[in-house]
């Protein structure tokens, strides 16, 4: 945990608070009848007749194992080790990113896209320990990023990327419904973006898998798969989990505002 520290310290040092937005609860929410949010209520449905994704979720802390925690801050155990559901040390990791992911464990997270500001990509995203906002349309899924106020879309009219596209921090999502759970391709990234806090690296040609279920009003789980053959000679599969914040909204958060971390970076 000593190792990738400074690189979460970097991000998690910048989290705001949730008490700048004066509540509003949100009228279509099922309740309880003391007013509480029923979590445990049926997903509601979009016109379409589709699952809604539709509102702000926090990535769970703990969604299957013991929870990590950096500065008094507890969070995933996935935003720190994709592979983490693997025996140690089973990761199957490609030589050449072997000896990328041990330099940047050798320099303490100091480089990370994190800690000089930079987006930090996908499938971090799901799994960093801030709020995210799902809008859902019939042909556009648009996913509002607390993290340095970044956003995805996820198109679902059927169009595919540009070949050979520039590669992006973000890069180019497609999605289609298989039932109620929505499938998500990500291809075009470049290969900037850490897949965890502790460094394991991926490659432009990276393919990222997404599988949205909204189980019940209040629960999501993502299962994202990681599909990069330079990288990983097998792909890494894990479930993040996330729980809705019915009375909340995003709050506007940029790194780079009084910056002051990267000349320490020596």
């Amino acid at each position: 945990m000593k190792s990738i520290a400074p690189a979460i310290a970097a991000l998690l040092i910048a989290l705001p608070t949730y008490a700048q937005w004066e509540r509003s609860p949100t009228s279509a929410f099922p309740r309880t009848n003391d007013g509480t949010p029923n979590l445990s209520a049926p997903a509601p449905k979009a016109p379409d007749g589709k699952i809604d994704l539709s509102g702000v979720w926090q990535p769970d802390a703990n969604p299957n194992g013991k929870p990590q925690g950096v500065e008094n801050q507890v969070f995933s155990q996935y935003f720190v080790n994709v592979a983490a559901d693997l025996p140690q040390g089973a990761a199957p990791i490609q030589p050449s990113a072997e000896t990328l992911f041990r330099q940047r464990l050798q320099n303490q997270g100091k480089d990370a896209p994190a800690a000089h500001c930079k987006p930090s990509g996908v499938p971090i995203l799901n799994s960093l320990p801030l709020p995210y906002k799902i809008v859902q349309t019939p042909r556009l899924i648009m996913i509002l990023y607390e993290e340095n106020t970044v956003f995805r879309q996820i198109f679902l009219d059927g169009r595919q990327p540009v070949k050979d596209a520039e590669p992006r921090w973000m890069g180019y999502s497609t999605g289609k419904w298989d039932g109620d759970t929505l499938v998500v391709d990500t291809i075009g990234v470049n290969d900037q973006t850490w897949l965890d806090g502790m460094g394991h690296p991926h490659s432009d040609s990276m393919h990222l898998i997404e599988r949205f279920r909204r189980r019940d009003a209040g629960h999501l789980e993502v299962e994202v798969t990681i599909d990069d053959p330079k990288s990983y000679s097998k792909s890494i599969t894990y479930t993040q989990k996330a729980t809705i914040r019915p009375d909340e909204e995003l709050l506007e958060y940029f790194c780079t505002e009084n910056e002051k971390d990267v000349p320490l970076y020596k």
